[in-house]
Protein backbone atom coordinates (compact mmCIF):
# COMPACT_ATOMS: atom_id res chain seq x y z
CA UNK A 1 0.00 0.00 0.00
CA UNK A 2 1.16 3.46 -1.05
CA UNK A 3 1.32 6.35 1.01
CA UNK A 4 -0.47 9.77 0.39
CA UNK A 5 0.71 12.52 2.50
CA UNK A 6 -0.53 15.16 -0.49
CA UNK A 7 -4.10 14.28 -0.90
CA UNK A 8 -7.62 16.00 -0.12
CA UNK A 9 -7.02 16.63 3.74
CA UNK A 10 -3.56 18.68 2.53
CA UNK A 11 -4.82 21.07 -0.16
CA UNK A 12 -7.40 21.93 3.20
CA UNK A 13 -4.80 23.35 5.17
CA UNK A 14 -4.28 26.29 2.20
CA UNK A 15 -7.48 27.65 3.31
CA UNK A 16 -5.83 28.78 6.35
CA UNK A 17 -6.53 32.30 6.95
CA UNK A 18 -10.22 32.08 5.60
CA UNK A 19 -11.05 28.59 6.86
CA UNK A 20 -9.35 28.37 10.01
CA UNK A 21 -11.34 25.33 12.06
CA UNK A 22 -11.03 23.00 8.69
CA UNK A 23 -7.73 24.35 8.33
CA UNK A 24 -6.17 23.86 11.39
CA UNK A 25 -8.16 20.61 11.80
CA UNK A 26 -5.94 19.38 8.24
CA UNK A 27 -2.51 20.66 9.63
CA UNK A 28 -3.09 18.38 12.63
CA UNK A 29 -4.05 15.22 10.77
CA UNK A 30 -0.94 15.54 8.51
CA UNK A 31 1.20 16.22 11.82
CA UNK A 32 -0.34 12.90 13.17
CA UNK A 33 0.50 10.99 10.17
CA UNK A 34 3.95 12.60 9.80
CA UNK A 35 4.54 11.26 13.20
CA UNK A 36 3.08 7.67 12.58
CA UNK A 37 4.58 7.13 9.34
CA UNK A 38 8.05 8.57 10.74
CA UNK A 39 8.03 6.04 13.80
CA UNK A 40 7.24 2.85 11.42
CA UNK A 41 9.68 3.33 9.02
CA UNK A 42 11.98 4.12 11.83
CA UNK A 43 11.78 1.16 13.88
CA UNK A 44 12.28 -0.34 10.39
CA UNK A 45 14.46 1.45 8.91
CA UNK A 46 16.46 3.63 11.11
CA UNK A 47 16.32 6.41 7.79
CA UNK A 48 13.00 7.86 8.33
CA UNK A 49 14.84 11.18 9.21
CA UNK A 50 16.39 11.28 5.75
CA UNK A 51 13.02 9.56 4.37
CA UNK A 52 10.64 12.33 5.04
CA UNK A 53 12.36 15.22 6.07
CA UNK A 54 10.86 14.77 9.26
CA UNK A 55 12.51 17.69 11.42
CA UNK A 56 11.77 20.25 8.38
CA UNK A 57 8.60 18.68 7.47
CA UNK A 58 7.16 18.78 10.93
CA UNK A 59 8.71 22.60 11.31
CA UNK A 60 6.97 23.98 8.53
CA UNK A 61 3.73 22.05 9.38
CA UNK A 62 3.65 23.62 12.83
CA UNK A 63 4.55 27.08 11.59
CA UNK A 64 1.29 26.85 9.43
CA UNK A 65 -0.46 25.54 11.96
CA UNK A 66 0.64 28.84 14.31
CA UNK A 67 -0.31 30.40 11.48
CA UNK A 68 -3.88 29.62 11.39
CA UNK A 69 -4.32 29.06 15.06
CA UNK A 70 -2.86 32.56 16.40
CA UNK A 71 -3.08 35.24 14.26
CA UNK A 72 -0.92 37.71 15.83
CA UNK A 73 2.05 35.44 15.47
CA UNK A 74 4.89 36.29 14.16
CA UNK A 75 4.28 33.99 10.66
CA UNK A 76 3.16 35.99 7.95
CA UNK A 77 1.17 35.07 5.21
CA UNK A 78 3.84 34.83 2.96
CA UNK A 79 5.96 32.83 5.32
CA UNK A 80 2.38 30.42 5.37
CA UNK A 81 2.73 29.91 1.62
CA UNK A 82 6.27 29.22 2.02
CA UNK A 83 5.98 26.44 4.45
CA UNK A 84 3.04 24.56 3.21
CA UNK A 85 4.57 25.00 -0.17
CA UNK A 86 7.72 23.53 1.32
CA UNK A 87 5.96 20.74 2.81
CA UNK A 88 4.14 19.75 -0.22
CA UNK A 89 7.04 19.48 -2.30
CA UNK A 90 9.46 17.26 0.19
CA UNK A 91 6.43 15.05 1.33
CA UNK A 92 5.92 14.31 -2.69
CA UNK A 93 9.75 13.44 -2.42
CA UNK A 94 8.71 11.54 0.35
CA UNK A 95 5.61 9.52 -1.34
CA UNK A 96 8.30 8.56 -3.88
CA UNK A 97 10.82 7.43 -2.33
CA UNK A 98 8.03 5.04 0.04
CA UNK A 99 6.74 3.87 -3.03
CA UNK A 100 10.10 3.35 -4.88
CA UNK A 101 12.38 1.70 -2.39
CA UNK A 102 10.30 0.94 0.73
CA UNK A 103 6.81 -1.08 -0.89
CA UNK A 104 8.30 -4.55 0.71
CA UNK A 105 6.82 -3.16 4.37
CA UNK A 106 3.58 -2.60 2.60
CA UNK A 107 3.26 0.60 4.53
CA UNK A 108 -0.50 1.38 5.51
CA UNK A 109 -1.88 4.89 5.08
CA UNK A 110 -1.96 6.73 8.12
Amino acid sequence: MEIIFIDQVFSQIVYGQYEKDLSAMATKQKLQQLDDVFNYINDAYYEAENILGYKEVKRALEQCLLFIEEPLASVTNEDFIIYLSYAKTRLREAEKTIAEELNEFNLEPA
